[in-house]
């Protein structure tokens, strides 16, 4: 099977996402080739010339080992504004090109404006088309004024898509208010692989070593982008004093980087909290002895109109890891995930600070929550079953469009 998938975002530096689990696990079996349009969104090409040339890169994995996806940026101009609309140019010819000498099975977008071309194109080339739709995506264009244009253009991809396929059930509820017909919207859930859990316990203790770590710390997670909405500044500030008296052991490790990064570093030295621990970016792989570590995972959330609908697969992999979950009662979560599974909410960001402070004392308890996450991300979550249901939805679609061809 010949896939092509279609993003807006840099392959080689976000996520791993929903995309990247997918289709390097699909990439594995010799009989699937997949072929990836990202865009350099992070400008991370920074080059004197003008013209930033096209660039391919071959057996990327940033989530799974040993997997061969083919990343195709095609060329841009380095010019504010015209970025986007230039790759945008690129991305059009680049996929006519890719129809014409290795034509695809079909096309899995993940993107409004590449996905709106491809879409295009798909129909032209009798290609089956599948918006797999993991987010509110008109929500995270930058420029407030396109936001509307962006949802006219997801209307559309919702509507003319041959499948759409969502990740969480409020996602399901709104394609389908949106104008996708409901036979053509499936729900897979974002997955988890329990090979991701092994721990290394050399590399462990080696951490543990590193970070100035003792067995009866206390330690918080939080793990991810740094959102000025976490609320990890209120939670350092909070605890600081009486961490710092030796009322309370408490080490709050702050992995992954982000808007507020060298903020929180700054700030961390100026109130002199040794306590907290940024690391920055720590790459996918070594991810898991981090996770080790905590005895609670912070989804420290403020409520609004990015947090809202959201339901970021951290807290599955928390989840996998048997770690108990302290997250703001965001509604996407407490829709899907549930109460009594392995997550403490919430009411709001005040009440989840506050809290802490008497989770330090519930080690045990929190253990048993921790496995009941396990065992609901062990029904429903793993994506070995969430790949067989991909699998039979793509086959049955291509095999649809050559009935009618």
């Amino acid at each position: 099977m010949n896939i092509l998938g279609l993003q807006e975002t840099d392959w080689l530096t976000r996520g791993p996402h929903t995309q990247h689990h997918i289709f390097e696990r699909l990439s594995k079996n010799s009989n699937v080739k997949i072929t990836i349009l990202d865009y350099d969104i992070d400008k991370i090409l920074k080059l004197d010339s003008l013209l930033v040339k096209k660039q391919i890169y071959s057996n990327i994995h940033r989530a799974v080992k040993d997997s061969h996806v083919l990343v195709v940026r095609t060329a841009h101009i380095q010019v504010p504004y015209l970025r986007r609309i230039s790759s945008l140019i690129t991305n059009f010819f680049g996929m006519l090109k890719l129809f014409r000498e290795n034509r695809p099975d079909i096309i899995l977008g993940f993107s409004i404006t590449n996905g709106f071309i491809g879409l295009i194109l798909a129909k032209l080339f009798r290609i089956p088309y599948i918006f797999y739709y993991i987010d509110l995506l008109h929500t995270l264009v930058s420029v407030s004024y396109a936001q509307y244009y962006a949802k006219l253009l997801s209307d559309y991809l919702f509507k003319k898509s041959d499948c759409v396929i969502v990740v969480t059930k409020f996602l399901q509820s709104y394609v389908i208010n949106e104008g996708a017909p409901p036979k053509n919207v499936h729900i897979l859930l974002n997955g988890i692989s329990l090979e991701n859990t092994i721990v290394n316990r050399e590399k462990l203790e080696k951490l543990k070593h590193k970070l100035s770590i003792r067995e009866n710390d206390f330690v918080l997670l939080y793990l991810g982008y740094l959102y000025d909405f976490a609320g990890l500044k209120e939670i350092i500030d909070y605890y600081n004093a009486d961490v710092k008296s030796g009322k309370l052991n408490i080490k709050f490790l702050i992995v992954g980087d982000g808007e507020i990064y060298n903020r929180l570093i700054n700030h961390v030295k100026e109130i002199n909290a040794d306590w907290v621990i940024l690391t920055g970016k720590v790459p996918f792989f070594e991810i898991t002895e981090y996770i080790e570590l905590s005895n609670l995972c912070l989804m420290s959330f403020e409520l609004n109109n990015v947090t809202k609908d959201i339901t970021p697969v951290k807290v599955m992999e928390y989840m996998a890891m048997k770690k108990p979950v302290l997250s703001t009662s965001l509604p996407s979560i407490v829709r899907e995930i549930g109460k009594n599974n392995g997550v403490i909410f919430a009411q709001n960001q005040k009440e989840l600070v506050e809290k802490i402070r008497d989770l330090t004392k519930e080690k045990e308890k929190l253990k048993n929550l921790g496995l009941q996450g396990y065992e609901l991300i062990k029904k429903h979550y793993m994506w070995p079953n969430i790949l067989k249901d991909l699998k039979k939805i793509m086959l049955d679609l291509i095999k649809e469009k050559k009935q009618l061809s």
